[in-house]
């Protein structure tokens, strides 16, 4: 926490490794069915108020896929835990039909990920409106190369090119309402 202050202020607080530790026991045992964020990014300003009038929550769904895979690239858990958590897992808890997987009748939703760069993360590479991570300075792994949606291509990214990429859909051209069971 010193590190970074009260950017990483949030709720539940994950302070102690053996909090953690329990969490990736939890998520590799199958008691945890999904890792989503809920994105809460506040202004610099509301975060620098101080403990505890500093405001709770962080950017974090530009995220979330790089740092897990960077476990995964560690060796923490594998590729495939990845997807279960992240695509499989969210889809089947909250019911959405035509996600969670790629195969035949599904939604042709895809990401294709450099696992073989770690590129350092910064403010400055964030879409959020914020403009800020709590993950500032961190290497990370998995970056998003291309994502399409429905079958179209909607984000790319070059191997070399800015973090951030750039979208190739026009907002609203691609995509649809999710259909819940």
């Amino acid at each position: 926490m010193d590190e970074r202050g009260t950017r990483l202020v949030m709720n539940p607080p994950i302070r102690y490794a053996e909090d953690r530790e329990t969490l990736w026991r939890r998520l590799k045992d199958g008691t945890i069915d999904c890792i989503a964020t809920d994105h809460a990014p506040h202004t610099l300003e509301n975060k620098q108020l101080g403990f505890p009038q500093a405001h709770s929550g962080m950017p974090g769904v530009e995220t979330s896929l790089p740092l897990m895979l960077t476990h995964a690239a560690d060796g923490r858990c594998s590729v495939p835990d990845v997807a279960r958590w992240m695509c499989e897992g969210p889809a089947r808890v909250y019911g959405m039909r035509g996600k969670g997987r790629l195969s035949e009748g599904m939604d042709g939703d895809l990401i294709l990920v450099d696992m073989e760069s770690r590129r350092e993360f910064g403010d400055a590479d964030t879409w959020t409106r914020v403009g800020w991570t709590a993950l500032d300075g961190m290497e990370l792994t998995g970056w998003p190369m291309l994502t399409i949606v429905d079958g179209a291509v909607v984000h790319s990214r070059d191997a070399d090119g800015a973090l951030r990429g750039s979208a190739v859909a026009t907002p609203g051209s691609a995509g649809r309402a999710l259909e819940f069971s």
